[in-house]
Parts: C-alpha cells; sequence; structure tokens
C-alpha cells in the first residue's frame, strides 16, 4: 500500500483520509478499534476538518467602505457649510464659522483621502477640539449642531465597525489553515497505512488491508491522471 501523500492536493489528501477512516470504523474491524495510530489519524482529520476552506478575512470590508463614505460625506458637508458662512461678510456669526472652519483645515480639509487608521486618528482629534465648550457654543450659533452631531455618530460607528473587522480577521489569521495541518495530517495517515500494511498477513487484518489498499489505488490513480497538480508544499515522502 504506497502512495506519495505530498503529491495529492489538499482536497484529495483529505478525501483520503476520510475515507480511510470511514473504512476503519466498520463494526467488522475490531482489530484497530481504540488503535493508538487510528485515534492519532482521528485527530490529525478533526483538526484538518476544522480549518478547511477558512477564510482568511471576516468579509466585512464593504460594510466598512459604507461606514467610511457615510462619515465622509457628513464631514464635507459641515466643512463646506462652514467654509460658506466663513465667506458671508455682514453675517453675525461669520467670525464662529471662521474659527471653526480653521479648526478643520487645522486636522486636515481632506483627511477623508487619508487612510482608514490615519483618518481615524485625524478625525478623533477633530472631534475632540469641536467638543470643547466654547466650540460648541459656536457650532449651536451656527445652527450645525444636529450636523455635528449626525458627523460625530458616523465617526464612531466607523470606528467601532473597523474595530470589529479588524479584531475578527486577527483572530482568523491566527487560526491555522488546513494546508499548515496537513503535515500532521499526512504522518498520521502515512503511520497508519504503513501499520495496516504490516499487519496484512495477520488473521483480522486482511480484509482491513484489502478495503484500504482499493481506497489508496484510486488516489495513486487521481495523481498519475495529473488530477492533483494543486499540490501544497510538504516534507517529503
Amino acid at each position: 500500500m504506497k502512495i506519495s501523500l505530498v503529491r495529492l492536493g489538499i482536497d484529495s489528501l483529505g478525501a483520503l483520509a476520510k475515507r480511510v477512516l470511514e473504512i476503519s470504523a466498520k463494526a467488522v474491524y475490531t482489530v484497530v478499534l481504540n488503535h493508538p495510530l487510528l485515534l492519532v489519524l482521528i485527530k490529525a482529520y478533526e483538526d484538518f476538518f476544522a480549518v478547511f476552506d477558512k477564510k482568511t478575512y471576516s468579509g466585512e470590508g464593504d460594510m466598512v467602505a459604507i461606514a467610511d463614505l457615510h462619515r465622509d460625506d457628513l464631514f464635507k458637508g459641515m466643512r463646506n457649510s462652514l467654509h460658506g458662512l466663513a465667506t458671508m461678510k455682514g453675517l453675525s456669526t461669520q467670525q464662529d464659522a471662521i474659527d471653526l472652519y480653521a479648526v478643520f483645515e487645522a486636522h486636515g480639509l481632506d483627511l477623508y483621502r487619508y487612510s482608514y487608521g490615519d483618518q481615524t486618528t485625524h478625525f478623533d482629534k477633530l472631534i475632540e477640539d469641536l467638543d470643547i465648550p466654547v466650540n460648541t457654543a459656536k457650532i449651536e450659533r451656527v445652527h450645525l449642531t444636529e450636523s455635528y452631531t449626525l458627523m460625530k455618530a458616523a465617526h464612531l460607528d466607523f470606528v467601532a465597525i473597523y474595530n470589529n473587522q479588524t479584531s475578527n480577521n486577527a483572530q482568523l489569521r491566527l487560526m491555522e489553515s488546513a494546508s499548515s495541518l496537513r503535515g500532521s495530517l499526512e504522518t498520521a495517515l502515512r503511520n497508519y497505512l504503513n501499520m495496516v500494511t504490516a499487519m496484512k498477513n495477520v488473521e483480522g487484518w486482511k480484509e482491513l488491508y484489502a478495503e484500504l489498499n482499493e481506497v489508496v489505488k484510486a488516489a495513486n490513480n487521481s495523481i498519475s491522471q495529473g488530477k492533483d497538480d494543486n499540490t501544497a508544499a510538504t516534507p517529503a515522502t
């Protein structure tokens, strides 16, 4: 029962291990019931299968982008409103608008063009300055309190969504992939098949060997027919 496990693609390796376990679990094969090498193979396959086809990203990118766009729109809306008011000579609140526009200018009139991380840092500082009582009073006098409240809420919503995405992505990357675990599965499968091969002439093992050998032959055929060229890098057999 010979096979180059390293030449099997990730899908075929998992399929072979699954078939080997299904056959070995048959009630008739009491000789391998609770056998240490079979138990090791079961554990290796469970670990492998648990992360098979796992995502490496949370898929929350669209939510983050939408939240960022909403924040950007409200930022530009308030910035433009202040700019308009600041240019209106004779307006009783013109100086308030000029002062508030200067706060926006200090933190970047185009901060919406920055990366998520840089933009968030500048936004935090912008809100910190705008939350100073003297500035909140000016915002109220220019009748932009509602606009500011919406902009601030959009920023906080973005931060929450962005932080959640970052955390979820980090957790996914910490999980081992099926590719990283295939080495352990190969070793466990190889040891188990070698053990069954060594015992093939012993009473009670012949039938198990014959059935497993057919499964291994089928896997070998898939290699010879070039169906498993998507082999991941693994230790040599």
